[in-house]
């Protein structure tokens, strides 16, 4: 019955019972250290970091001699590039020719109907007024008879 908290217990006193627990030793010295174990295994590697900016451009060296001059392509191989070059200026030519005539046209057209209207404007302008009021009144006066007559119908 050892209790590693307190000291041994003391004999049975006169009733039978046994005595209360003795004072508490002093504590032990530390026993010597053991060995060290094996080294556990080695860890993954870690990503790699962020790409350092670039370093400074050195000076550039000196220029290299000209090399030997090319065998130029025989004019049989150049034609075909050059009728087919030709081709296509010709194509370019007629479509800006076309897209000119077509803006001539699409201002004279624009030119005409100003003009059209300016004269209609000139032709129509000084009577019309009068015309507009006149009717507008006559409308007026129908709409009013109209309802006078209305009226009329349903008394008699």
């Amino acid at each position: 019955m050892a209790n590693d908290s307190t000291g041994r217990r003391g004999p049975p006193g006169p009733q039978g019972h046994p005595g209360r627990p003795g004072p508490q030793g002093a504590r032990g010295k530390p026993g010597v250290q053991g060995k060290p174990g094996k080294p556990g295994p080695q860890g993954k590697r870690g990503e790699p970091g962020p790409q350092g900016k670039q370093g400074v451009e050195g000076e550039k060296g000196p220029r290299g001699e000209v090399g030997p001059a090319g065998q130029l392509p025989s004019i049989e191989q150049v034609l075909p590039w050059l009728h087919q070059l030709f081709d296509a200026y010709e194509d370019y030519k007629r479509q800006r020719e076309r897209e000119a005539l077509e803006t001539a046209e699409r201002d004279a057209a624009t030119q005409r109907a100003f003009a059209e209207h300016d004269h209609n404007e000139i032709l129509f302008d000084e009577g019309d007024g009068d015309q507009d009021r006149d009717r507008k009144r006559k409308k007026k006066d129908k709409k009013h008879r109209d309802k006078r007559d209305k009226k009329h119908k349903h008394k008699n």
